[in-house]
This record gives C-alpha cells, structure tokens and sequence, in this order.
C-alpha cells in the first residue's frame, strides 16, 4: 500500500493536533504541572507549521515557508522548556522567543533577497539543530532510572529530530536539493520523510509517558513521606501516653500531696 503525500501531511497534522489536546487536556487535569502547557503550545503551533507547508504545495508563496520555519522552530524550543519544567529546571521561554525572532529577522531576509539554497539550509541547521539536540540533553543528563522505557522513547525521538534538522543541509551540499529527495513523487512517499514522522511520533508519545510517569513517581513518594510522617506521629503520641502513665500520683501512695505553706495570722 503506497501513501501519497497529501495523505501523509494530513495524518501529520492530525497527530499533532491530537497531541495537542491530549496535552491540554493533561494540563487541566494536572495544573501544577506547568510542562503540559509549554506542550500544548509547541503542538498546536508544529500543527500549524504543517498545515503551512501543506499550503505551500498549492500557493507558491515564500511568507508560507516563513510562517513554517519560524513556528517549527518555536514550537522545538517550546518542547524543549517543557521538559526542563518538568524536572523542576528554569524554563527560559522569553530567551526562546528571542531566538525565534533573530532566526525569523535572518531566515526572513534570506527569502526576500532570494539567497542561495545553501544559505538557508545552514540557517536551519544552526538554529533547529542545537534546540532539537538541547531537549535530548535534557533527558539524558537525568540520573532517574525509574523514568527508563519513557526516556528512551524521547531520546530516540529527539535523535531522530536532531539528525532530521541537517538533513536538508547535506542535500543542498550534495547538489541533490530536489524536493523529491524528500517526497518521493505527489503519489508516493519517500522514506526520509516517513523517518521524519517517526522521530515527532516517537518524541511525543515519549514526552506524555514520561511526564505521566514522572508524576507516579511523585506520589508515590508523597505517600512514602505521609505514612512515615504518620507513624512518627502515633510513636511520639505513644510514648507521651507512656510517660503520663508512670508520673508520680500522691493519692496512689496514700500521702497528702504537698501543700503550699501559708503564714499563721497573728503573732507568734
């Protein structure tokens, strides 16, 4: 069975679509969980840059492949922020946004003076690249095994991605920057752009188990710390009752109980 592209980049879209509502549904029911926003948001606008570049198979416009490079790109840094939320690291959006914008001021001058191909390639993979490297850092610099199966599954879709953002460079440096490289024909698919799509699926699906598992694991050591906050609580309790038992009763023992001494009234 043979896939036609069109085909393909509207299960693409429709996959981060979903994804985007899965992770927005997941911030509402997690709201302290501030990773599921950045998410959503980075979903929602790699779903626009696809629906863009679909656009551009239709109407040839380069403020399509504006609006697909520089939403790609903020929606990568947007992923990135998420996951360092999500192990209690800073998350440093505004700086994202301000990447975003040198990379739209130089990508976007590159399109109006009609620069060579090699120029923009070389501005995708020195900004996409390293945003795409910087959440599989991320994953791995993280000593928590009991994340295992999830990290594995973000860092073979942040690899993939990573790989994926130099791809158009070494083409165009091969001489071979034939879209079809990429595409196939409009009837059939090429595999790099099926890797493609397996690297997103893969780091999506990573990033959602792990967030999931991540709050497991913290509950679980909530309950750890409530139970042993509760056992101290009844031993400190049974050893106050111990103590109250074994004090000193004079009416026990048969003895007045020491009395305050007052003065005679008159004189002596």
């Amino acid at each position: 069975m043979k896939i036609d592209v069109a085909t393909f980049q509207t299960v693409w879209l429709i996959t981060f679509l979903c994804s985007a509502l899965i992770t927005t549904a997941l911030s509402r029911m997690f709201a302290h969980v501030g990773a599921f926003r950045f998410w959503a948001v980075g979903f929602y606008l790699l779903a626009t840059a696809t629906a863009c570049f679909a656009l551009h198979a239709i109407w040839h416009t380069d403020l399509l492949l504006f609006a697909t490079a520089t939403l790609a790109l903020q929606s990568r840094i947007l992923i990135w922020a998420g996951t360092r939320d999500l192990f209690g690291a800073s998350a440093p959006w505004r700086a994202g946004l301000v990447v975003t914008a040198v990379f739209s001021l130089l990508y976007g001058s590159a399109l109006a003076w009609d620069a060579p191909l090699l120029v923009r390639a070389s501005l995708l993979a020195l900004f996409f690249a390293p945003c795409r490297a910087a959440t599989l850092y991320e994953v791995y610099r993280r000593r928590r095994p009991q994340l295992g199966p999830a990290r594995m599954l973000v860092a073979l879709g942040s690899a993939i991605a990573t790989l994926n953002a130099i791809v158009p460079l070494v083409l165009v440096a091969l001489d071979r920057a034939n879209m079809t490289l990429l595409y196939g024909n409009p009837r059939t698919t090429s595999v790099v752009y099926a890797v493609v799509f397996a690297g997103d699926l893969l780091l999506t699906v990573g990033l959602i188990v792990m967030a999931l598992r991540q709050l497991i694991v913290e509950r679980d050591m909530l309950a750890t710390l409530d139970r042993g906050a509760l056992e101290r609580l009844a031993e400190s309790r049974e050893m106050r009752g111990l103590r109250d038992s074994h004090s000193p009763r004079g009416d026990m023992l048969g003895h007045d109980a020491p009395t305050q001494r007052q003065s005679l009234p008159g004189t002596v």
